[in-house]
């Protein structure tokens, strides 16, 4: 694949990212070459052979030697609260992921 700098700020653009004309002359040559190792990993014998389990109902983990699944005594959730590092009584209290000035995503419900 031909990588040139429309195809470095296609990328950048799917990605949201504002790219200085000299930032996007640094990728191009970066981008080919990632591009150029993945052609080569993809060209490896195997690369594209999946393997089925001859028993499709093969299981990874032996469920029977899993402890039944039995609701517990539940935790004491305003016991936990007080031992946050801030709290109001009732919640958790976290910093904002966003700043002031900055606007949630759109359909973001926050």
């Amino acid at each position: 694949m031909e990588v040139d700098e429309r195809l470095v700020r296609h990328v950048a653009g799917l990605a949201r990212l504002d790219l200085t004309d000299d930032e996007v002359s640094r990728l191009v040559p970066q981008m080919a070459s990632i591009l150029a190792y993945v052609e080569r990993v993809a060209a490896l014998p195997g690369a594209h052979e999946t393997e089925q389990p001859a028993d499709l109902d093969a299981q990874a983990i032996d469920l029977d030697a899993l402890r039944p699944d039995e609701p517990g005594t539940p935790l004491d959730l305003l016991g936990l609260i007080r031992q946050a590092p801030a709290g109001d009584g009732a919640f958790y209290v976290v910093p904002r992921f966003l700043g002031e000035d900055e606007a949630p995503l759109e359909g973001d419900p926050s």
